[in-house]
């Protein structure tokens, strides 16, 4: 497992709040202009730190599968509550 992997929580005024993978209870903090792709909430990135600046790497397939795993959830609850 990559180290370097967090989830976009939110953002909050301009920082962009991100929880480490896949425990989530580490936070990091980002200013919003120190980021160079658009990302929105939900998205899984990868993200490097040189010491200078901050790599952002969208992870496009992760977070198609993470959507998909917490729909299915969502609709086996909706099922048992039938």
């Amino acid at each position: 497992m990559n180290d370097n992997k967090y989830t976009l929580d939110r953002f909050e005024g301009d920082y962009a709040i991100f929880l480490k993978r896949t425990q989530e209870t580490d936070q990091l903090l980002i200013q919003r202009d120190e980021i160079s792709v658009e990302v929105k909430e939900g998205d899984i990135v990868e993200i490097q730190d040189d010491g200078f600046a901050y790599t952002i790497r969208l992870l496009p397939e992760e977070t198609a599968n993470q959507k998909q795993r917490v729909n299915n959830l969502l609709e086996q609850l909706r099922n048992k509550n039938k």
